[in-house]
């Protein structure tokens, strides 16, 4: 007699179970259970870095929290869900200590596949990373976002500082070859991974553009765009707004872009909640980006 397995069916009951399985193991250092959550096709992913591992479970204890679960999609077959914890770390031997402090709150892009009777993690992207001071509590303003390898960061503080950014909180720092990313999202949607707004600034060593004019026209016509229209251009920066649909949603940005002697920059208000900016609101932006427009010299 043959008795055969019934094929594994994701619901949101396993999107939990799977998630508590993948931190269970990383407290307990388990490195072959935790790789084993992973579809094989996907398991050379930097987090299940062998000897990254081996190092930190043999310096540290650690505490995990599960802060937040939020699934995006569901069917039977897969799921796509996000989820946000709390690590803090413990050294194990006083001799380890160096003065880093690893605590910190990440949150991830998940998908997830039914395969025969397992369920897989096939997709694991950090999106969100914020620092933590010893006691577990979230570093201040930019401190909580920006790595030691940033090297361009002070290049964008003077931009930055020209917004009222009350309401925002800074949660996602990207560092590039050439390029870093810093993106500030409202407080209450500061673990989300789609919010209803958002201000960011991407810093470029060099523009691809022969010139701000060109940039701007290409930057109009190559998107796909509802609505495009420069609002101001200068000789060395350029502010435009644009509409454009993603996800069925209205996306309604405002840009401004930057040639300065230390590079490129672009500062971003996105606002994405199926409407348009508030005129108001609008006007206030494009006020601040015309303020921090006048920063291009001041290195």
């Amino acid at each position: 007699m043959f008795f055969f397995k019934k094929k594994a069916r994701v619901t949101e009951q396993k999107v939990r179970e799977l998630v508590q399985q993948l931190e269970k193991a990383y407290i307990n250092k388990d490195i072959e259970k935790l790789t084993s959550i992973f579809h094989p096709d996907n398991r050379h992913i930097s987090f299940l870095n062998h000897a990254g591992l081996m190092m930190t479970f043999q310096i540290y204890d650690i505490q995990s929290d599960i802060m937040n679960i939020d699934i995006l999609h569901l069917s039977e077959k897969d799921a796509t869900f996000t989820y946000t914890r709390k690590h803090l770390y413990t050294c194990l031997n006083q001799n380890d200590e160096n003065g880093d402090n690893p605590n910190n709150i990440t949150s991830y892009y998940v998908q997830i596949e039914a395969d025969g009777n397992s369920i897989w993690i096939t997709r694991y992207s950090k999106y969100s990373e914020l620092f933590l001071n010893t006691e577990g509590e979230i570093l201040p303003q930019e401190q909580a976002v920006v790595p030691a390898g940033a090297q361009f960061f002070e290049r964008m503080k003077r931009f930055i500082h020209q917004f009222q950014l009350d309401g925002f909180q800074p949660a996602t720092y990207l560092l590039y070859s050439d390029s870093e990313f810093l993106g500030y999202y409202p407080e209450k949607e500061r673990f989300l991974y789609v919010t209803t707004e958002k201000f960011t600034i991407d810093y470029f060593k060099e523009m691809a553009a022969s010139s701000i004019a060109e940039h701007t026209e290409t930057y109009l016509h190559q998107n796909n765009l509802e609505f495009g229209e420069i609002v101001e251009k200068k000789e060395n920066y350029s502010i435009i707004e644009t509409k454009f649909l993603e996800d069925s949603r209205l996306q309604h940005e405002l840009v401004l872009s930057i040639l300065a002697p230390d590079g490129f920059f672009m500062l971003r208000y996105l606002k994405n909640n199926h409407g348009p900016i508030e005129q108001e609101m609008r006007q206030s932006w494009i006020h601040q980006m015309q303020g921090a427009a006048t920063r291009i010299n001041q290195e």
